[in-house]
């Protein structure tokens, strides 16, 4: 595959999937429920629609207010270029694993700001509860990410995903384990079931919403469109842990990769909707626990790849 054709694939997909991966996940649980739904494409109707309209703005807000969404939406744009979320995605360079985990802290505490500045009790209070989980959810994306540095010594991100190292008998278990700690944080860092139902507006459920209440118009369009991006960009990290360890089994060239990484990026999708179609929401003080498998995952991600490196440099 060559250069220029993996960009115009990597752009296209960039200003596609993050609208069609939701439009997917509404979709499925739609037809779980017994209804249509509305059509896959929808997402991308109703950010066009947001464009248009005028926003909004309480008296009391401030420049962070203003400036959050924007700031979010070119911090993620920024995080999809440098993180490997699909196999023939450019390299691009400062794809530092230390690096992403600050990027992706950025836009959150943006959020949080942005919540606490227009001065509502909801945004106050979804803000407390935003800084909660990812105070408890970050350890396990760390230590499940440096579990994985660890199997290619180094924390260069396209190069941990680098399908031309074919995944071993004892890297199995490492990618497997941080694909499950990948996926359960995101869930906790995306405010999905059973942590957050975003399809009701209850204030004293909302997580997300709660932060994002007051925007409208253009800001409202640029907060959904970094909420889309952001769902695609965490689950195509676990899509590329679980196509690692396909290739335990069988090699694939770029075009089945490139199909398999959009394939399993609606598959964790459609996962998602079936999963928030049959669970109720935790109580809060359930949280924690619903996290503590995530964390539970990425120790294992990490003790297998300990364990892992002490057979390869003693050749056991």
């Amino acid at each position: 595959m060559t250069l220029i054709l993996k960009y115009a694939l990597f752009i296209l997909c960039l200003a596609l999937l993050p609208f069609l991966t939701i439009g997917w996940l509404r979709k499925i649980k739609a037809l779980l429920q017994g209804r249509i739904g509305a059509p896959i494409v929808q997402p991308f109707f109703e950010f066009i629609k947001l464009l248009r309209k005028s926003q909004k703005v309480s008296e009391t807000t401030t420049w962070i207010f203003r400036t959050a969404a924007a700031l979010n939406a070119a911090t993620m744009l920024l995080a999809a270029f440098l993180v490997p979320w699909l196999s023939f995605k450019p390299n691009f360079g400062g794809d530092d694993l230390f690096f992403l985990l600050y990027l992706l802290a950025l836009p959150r505490f943006m959020t949080i700001l942005s919540g606490l500045d227009a001065g509502s009790p909801f945004g106050a209070f979804g803000s407390s509860r935003e800084a909660y989980l990812a105070m408890l959810v970050e350890p396990a994306m760390f230590i499940s990410l440096v579990a994985l540095s660890l199997l290619s010594r180094t924390t260069s991100l396209s190069a941990i995903f680098d399908l031309s190292h074919r995944c071993s008998l004892y890297e199995l278990p490492v990618w497997l384990a941080g694909a499950l700690a990948l996926f359960l944080a995101s869930i906790v860092d995306l405010s999905r079931m059973p942590i957050d139902d975003p399809s009701t507006h209850l204030e004293l459920t909302m997580v997300h919403e709660a932060m994002t209440i007051e925007n409208s118009g253009k800001n409202l369009a640029l907060v959904e469109w970094s909420y889309f991006l952001k769902i695609v960009v965490l689950y195509g990290l676990t899509a590329q842990c679980l196509l690692h360890s396909l290739t335990y089994a069988c090699h694939f060239s770029q075009l089945i990769a490139g199909v398999l990484s959009i394939a399993l990026l609606f598959a964790l999708a459609a996962v998602t909707a079936i999963v928030e179609s049959v669970s109720v929401k935790l109580r809060w003080r359930a949280a924690p626990d619903f996290i503590a498998y995530a964390l539970t995952a990425s120790l294992f991600a990490m003790a297998g790849a300990l364990i892992g490196g002490i057979y390869v440099t003693h050749n056991l």
